[in-house]
């Protein structure tokens, strides 16, 4: 009886003990929120990113700019800069700095240098930053004092409090971080004043952040953001079932049985960006704009958006999305139609068809659309070759022009300065090769007209130089998808799916 008694009393105390193991495993677990993302960052460096969808969450956690998009809303609020003063031209903006902002990593108090070299470094030619463009309307920068700077423009920039400042382009690094670790380890060193700091970058892993101490602003909730590089979508949504990961996605095929699924919450969000079909346009085949109508005329956009998209996101017929100034409702919506691709092959010297090459990465949707574009293209003759590559590598290949035709998605912003100023001539991100004077010149005009009428009007007529070159056939604006563990408050994400961790809690 007494051995019972004893072995009853080590049971329990063996039971107590599991569970206290378990209660502190589960409040360590707290202390961490794994966020999965669709593939691994190229760089941390704000000034040199390399993609909307990978980067900009991590930078938005990493540093601050002198503007911000309130979270939850594409409302501009002060961040870095308390307030400011703009001249009468528009061309003279001057910013007061918060004062005892911090760098992370011991680098000091960020002061209107920092603001200076952070604008100026992406527009010096020598520099190579893909950021050029959105700064193509700065002059230079002058510093007042410690805590007064002025931006002065070469001439009017609609954009710059919607789309500049607010994004990558006006984020904040440490100078003599930049100059002490070098521009190119800077990207994986990063340096600056934002809610957490890097602790480690395991490629292909994961990104650790962890809290900034010394953070200025409202501390966040959760000491740990590890981001991690999912590449497909099933096992992306492994991870969420079996609690690997807190946050991440789900194909649009299983979207309502995660919403049946009683451990998660999932949320959808018109998507802010353009897929399309793309043709490298100053070589063979595609440099013949007969051969590209022909294909436009053969490819079934409604039946990709069924067979890749599962009905869910809706068919885009030109670059803007609705509701974004300069959407194009008038846009011709093309049908299919076989006659007249044949007749376009014929009238381009292809009367018989020919081969070629279609690019994708390793996206399912991607990779579905483009079986279905290889079925389209068949049956007048065009005989496809699909290359899936890595994102790194697709990207490579499609902005140095080696593809003949490629899938692209790009995300952008709710400023149309923002979204059509990758294919001006000569900029790195134009994948087509493409080269319009005329919308070169639409594009300046837009970027200094303060009308918002006028300006509507100067990216609708830009996107009709698209429609006429043929050198996109667009698919859809998508639709954003998050998926995340019931324990997780999102608070708020921005209309367009995207997230800000540095808001976010364990319920």
């Amino acid at each position: 009886m007494k051995t019972d008694l004893r072995m009853g009393k080590i049971l329990i105390l063996m039971m107590a003990f599991l569970l206290l193991i378990s209660f502190s495993a589960s409040a360590e677990s707290k202390k961490e929120l794994k966020i999965a993302t669709w593939e691994d960052i190229n760089t941390m460096d704000p000034g040199w990113l390399s993609s909307v969808e990978r980067e900009l969450t991590i930078m938005n956690c990493l540093y601050n700019g002198l503007v911000k998009y309130k979270e939850g809303s594409w409302e501009v609020v002060p961040d870095l800069a308390e307030s400011w003063e703009m001249s009468e031209d528009g061309k003279e903006i001057t910013f007061h700095l918060r004062k005892g902002v911090m760098f992370q990593g011991d680098f000091g108090e960020m002061t209107a240098e920092d603001v200076k070299f952070s604008f100026e470094r992406i527009i010096d030619p020598e520099a190579k930053s893909p950021e050029k463009g959105s700064w193509e309307q700065l002059d230079h920068v002058d510093v007042i004092d410690d805590y007064t700077v002025k931006v002065v423009l070469k001439d009017r920039m609609a954009q710059l409090f919607t789309s500049t400042l607010p994004l990558n382009a006006g984020m904040i690094v440490s100078k003599k971080a930049v100059e002490k670790i070098g521009q190119k380890k800077f990207g994986f060193h990063p340096i600056g004043t934002g809610p957490y700091q890097l602790a480690e970058w395991a490629p292909k892993k994961h990104v650790k952040l962890t809290v900034f101490k010394d953070y200025w602003g409202e501390k966040p909730k959760i000491e740990q953001l590890t981001f991690m590089p999912i590449v497909e979508d099933s096992t992306c949504e492994i991870a969420l079932k079996t609690g690997e990961v807190d946050i991440g996605r789900a194909s649009l095929i299983n979207l309502k049985a995660f919403e049946k699924n009683p451990k998660l919450n999932v949320y959808s969000k018109p998507g802010l960006k353009y897929w399309w079909l793309g043709f490298t346009v100053n070589k063979p085949p595609f440099d013949n704009l007969k051969l590209r109508q022909a294909v436009r005329y053969a490819v079934d956009v409604d039946k990709i958006l069924m067979g890749a998209f599962f009905g869910v996101a809706e068919r885009a017929n030109t670059m803007l999305p609705p509701g974004m100034l300069g959407y194009w409702e008038d846009a011709p919506v093309y049908k299919v139609d076989l006659e007249k691709a044949k007749q376009l092959l014929k009238e381009g010297g292809k009367p018989d068809g020919f081969k070629t090459n279609l690019f994708v990465w390793t996206d399912d949707k991607a990779k579905i659309a483009a079986e279905v574009i290889k079925a389209d293209l068949a049956q007048i003759g065009i005989e496809v070759d699909i290359e899936v590559k890595e994102v790194g590598a697709f990207n490579e290949a499609s902005n140095k022009g080696q593809t003949d035709m490629h899938i692209q998605f790009f995300t952008t912003t709710i400023d149309p300065g923002y979204a059509t100023s990758w294919f001006t001539t000569g900029n790195s991100w134009n994948p087509s090769q493409w080269s319009n004077e005329t919308y070169d010149a639409l594009l300046k005009k837009g970027t200094a007209e303060s009308d918002l009428e006028k300006r509507a009007q100067i990216y609708i007529d830009a996107q009709k130089e698209v429609d006429k070159d043929c050198w996109a056939i667009w698919l859809t604006h998508g639709v954003k998808v998050r998926v995340a563990q019931k324990s997780v408050d999102l608070n708020k994400l921005y209309p367009n799916g995207r997230m800000a961790p540095w808001a976010m809690s364990f319920k």
